[in-house]
C-alpha cells in the first residue's frame, strides 16, 4: 500500500522561557515527508493531520494559515478523501501534498509548519515533544490506495530548548513562638507540639526542570537578641526546622537536596516548613527581641540523577 513517514525537527537553537510573557511565537519548522516506493510503484498523493497524544503540552501548529494540530479524538474525520481540486494544496485543517511521477523525488519539499507555544506552557527542560501523524494516500504504478486513516506514532519531534527556570516564594506567616520569657526548657520538651509553628506555612516553587535546595540559619538555628553573644548559652535559645522531611538543627546538618521539577503551571510544588522550640526562655537573658533568620536557596539545574519528589515531604 501507499504510505509516508515524516520528520520535523525543530532547530536546536530554539529557546523557550516558561516564565517569559512572550512565550515562543511563530517559529517555522519544516516537515519533510518520505513516500513509500517499490520500483515504479509509488505513493502519489497524501493528506494528513498532526495529533497531540494525551499529556502533550499546549501548543498550536498551522500550515498555510490553517490549524493542523488536533488534540486526541478531535480530528472530526480528518484527513478526508483526496480529490483533484485539493492536490498539492493545503485544504482547511489538513496538509495535502502531491509527490509527482515515477522520476520525482521521494522526499517532499519542506512543508513549513508554524509552531506557537503560549506563555506559561508546562514544558519540561531537556525533553522533546512528540506528535503523531494520521494520513491517507493514493497509490500509483500498481501501489494500492490507503483510504483508511493510518497513524504514525511519534512521527514529529520538536526539540525546544526549554530554559531551566525557577520561581519561588514564601506563603505563610512568620515562624513565631510567641512569648516564652516565663517558659521553662522542661515544659517545652514535655510538649513539643505546643511549641511548633503551623503546618500551613510553606514555600511555593514552580520550575521547568529539577532544582537544588540549601538551608542556612544566620545564627546556626539559635534565637538571640541584637548584640547577643552566640557563644553564651544564656543569650541563645535553640530551635529546629522541619523542611523536606528533615529536622535541621545546625547549618552542617542539611547539605544540598535535589528535587524533581515542580512544573510551571498553577501553584507548583508546596514545600511545608515548621519550626519547633527546643529550649524555654525562663533561664535566658531577658530581651523582647530574640530572633533568627533562615535563608532557603533554590537553584535550577538542567539534570539531577538523584533528584526526589519533594512536594509535601
Amino acid at each position: 500500500m501507499c504510505g509516508v513517514s515524516g520528520d520535523a525537527t525543530a532547530p536546536a537553537t530554539l529557546a523557550y522561557d516558561p516564565f517569559s510573557a512572550g512565550g515562543l511565537s511563530q517559529v517555522t519548522i519544516p516537515l519533510i515527508l518520505r513516500r513509500n516506493r517499490f520500483l515504479t510503484a509509488r505513493t502519489g498523493d497524501v493528506s494528513l493531520v498532526l495529533v497531540a497524544p494525551s499529556g502533550t503540552p499546549a501548543l498550536d501548529i498551522t500550515y498555510q494559515g490553517y490549524r493542523v494540530l488536533y488534540a486526541e479524538g478531535t480530528t472530526a474525520g480528518r484527513p478526508r478523501a483526496l480529490d483533484d481540486v485539493d492536490r498539492g494544496a493545503g485544504a482547511a485543517g489538513e496538509i495535502r501534498y502531491e509527490f509527482g511521477g515515477a522520476f520525482a523525488s521521494d522526499l517532499s519539499a519542506p512543508l513549513n509548519l508554524r509552531v506557537t507555544v503560549p506563555p506559561g506552557t508546562d514544558l519540561t527542560a531537556g525533553e522533546p515533544i512528540y506528535l503523531d501523524l494520521i494520513y491517507i494516500c493514493s497509490g500509483e504504478g500498481g501501489l494500492l490506495n490507503q483510504p483508511i486513516p493510518t497513524r504514525l506514532a511519534r512521527a514529529v519531534r520538536l526539540d525546544v530548548n526549554v530554559v531551566s527556570a525557577l520561581q519561588a516564594y514564601y506563603a505563610g506567616s512568620a515562624l513565631n513562638f510567641g512569648e516564652i520569657g516565663d517558659v521553662t526548657t522542661a515544659s517545652v520538651q514535655a510538649a513539643p507540639a505546643t511549641w511548633t509553628t503551623s503546618a500551613a506555612n510553606a514555600l511555593r516553587v514552580r520550575s521547568s526542570g529539577p532544582y537544588e535546595v540549601t538551608v542556612r540559619s544566620l545564627n546556626d538555628f539559635r534565637l538571640t537578641f541584637p548584640g547577643g553573644n552566640l557563644g553564651d548559652a544564656a543569650q541563645t535559645i535553640r530551635y529546629r526546622v522541619r523542611f523536606l522531611g528533615q529536622d535541621i538543627t545546625s547549618n552542617a546538618s542539611f547539605g544540598t537536596r535535589s528535587c524533581t521539577r515542580a512544573g510551571v503551571s498553577g501553584a507548583g510544588a508546596s514545600l511545608p516548613i515548621r519550626a519547633t522550640l527546643l529550649e524555654g526562655g525562663a533561664a535566658k537573658a531577658p530581651s523582647p527581641n530574640y530572633a533568627d533568620t533562615v535563608s532557603i536557596t533554590f537553584t535550577p539545574v538542567v539534570t539531577a540523577s538523584s533528584a526526589q519528589t519533594c512536594t509535601n515531604l
